[in-house]
């Protein structure tokens, strides 16, 4: 099994850095599972799984199936509260707050792995649009207990590429600590 990048190029990516984490992956062939069978095992390994299904302009099937679990961070936002993991602030512009997240997990993109490598996954509510324009904000009540923002910072990504048939296996690792990242990552 062929992981990418090398620990040299993994190496240079560090000590250039332009940035915090890195995609480490690797290919398996996908004729043994199916993304269903592998949400049920996802299910019973974390609370917290997902599947997006990748769809392009005039295609009638999607080339990818992207599933995660056990987030790295769990970020939520009601009524300017916003939390992410243990960290609570009280803010009008979660957006600024999120922007800082994604700064620290910004990655390089690798002409080899599909365009979603990682990040946020989750929803924002209807609720969230008054932050930016307060003219909209509603005073009714949330009988369903939406959050305003619901998201969960994912680092681990199965890629199923139905086109080629394969699985892509994606980490990413922490650039601060090159070797030891990319020792885990392997496993």
């Amino acid at each position: 099994m062929k992981i990418l990048p090398s620990l040299s190029d993994v190496r240079k990516f560090a000590a250039a850095g332009e940035y915090h984490v890195l995609p480490v992956s690797c290919e398996i062939f996908s004729d043994f599972t199916t993304p269903i069978e592998t949400m049920k095992i996802l299910k019973s390994v974390s609370a917290h799984c997902y599947m997006l299904e990748s769809a392009q302009a005039n295609e009638t099937w999607g080339r990818y199936t992207f599933l995660g679990f056990d987030p790295k961070l769990e970020i939520t936002c009601t009524g300017g509260e916003m939390t992410a993991g243990n960290v609570k602030v009280k803010t009008e512009d979660p957006s600024a707050f999120l922007r800082r997240i994604l700064a620290e997990y910004r990655s390089p993109r690798f002409e080899y792995l599909p365009s979603f490598t990682g990040g946020l996954v989750g929803y924002f509510s209807y609720d969230y649009f008054g932050y930016s324009e307060p003219a909209v904000r509603c005073d009714v009540e949330d009988t369903e207990d939406f959050k305003d923002v619901d998201l969960m910072l994912f680092d681990k990504v199965i890629a199923f590429d139905h086109f080629r048939q394969k699985i892509i296996l994606i980490v990413n690792m922490p650039l601060a600590r090159a070797e030891t990242g990319y020792q885990e990552a392997e496993l």
